[in-house]
């Protein structure tokens, strides 16, 4: 079966779920791989797919292999992904501290290309802007409907750590 680790942009869901999947054994999917196809080496984030091209692609995906864990701001993929879950592990950072991140992991991608006059100043503010504009509540409310195991966590802890405890964790449920 297949986990989802969600939470906003900067908890560090990506890092976590790579980790994870590794210690169980399962596949990895990355939300934004799937939304963003890459093709463009100049900005990773041109040319996003469609919400329903992802659907299908995450479908495609865990139907030819259900032991995944995927990492997504939210879980709203369909009814096929949300009976594919077995948990779901929300990532909780405080807001300072995911706002720092975003801006440090673009600035590691982008460098100077983020700062005013470079090309990318527009697009990554807009981005961030979008990504800033998000509530605590963006994704709890969603939880809300899901009638899935949720796993809250401490995203300022160390990956390791938490790790470890979810591995504990899913091995006993």
């Amino acid at each position: 079966m297949g986990i989802l680790i969600c939470g906003l942009n900067g908890t560090g869901k990506s890092t976590l779920g790579k980790d994870l999947a590794e210690k169980l054994g399962y596949r990895f999917i990355d939300n934004e791989d799937l939304f963003f196809p890459k093709e463009n080496d100049e900005y990773e984030f041109a040319n996003p797919r469609s919400k329903q091209e992802v659907i299908t692609i995450l479908e495609n995906m865990i139907s030819r292999d259900s032991r995944f864990v995927f990492a997504a701001v939210k879980g709203n993929y369909g009814d096929k992904f949300i009976y594919a879950l077995e948990s779901i592990i929300l990532i909780e950072v405080p807001r300072q501290e995911r706002h720092k991140r975003v801006r440090e992991r673009s600035y590691r991608k982008f460098g100077d290309r983020m700062k005013e006059g470079g090309d990318l100043f527009d697009k990554e503010n807009h981005r961030l802007s979008i990504v800033d504009g998000r509530s605590e509540a963006y994704v709890t409310r969603w939880l809300e409907g899901v009638r899935c195991p949720v796993i809250k966590i401490d995203g300022t802890l160390p990956v390791s750590q938490n790790v470890e405890y979810l591995v504990s964790v899913l091995k006993s449920e």
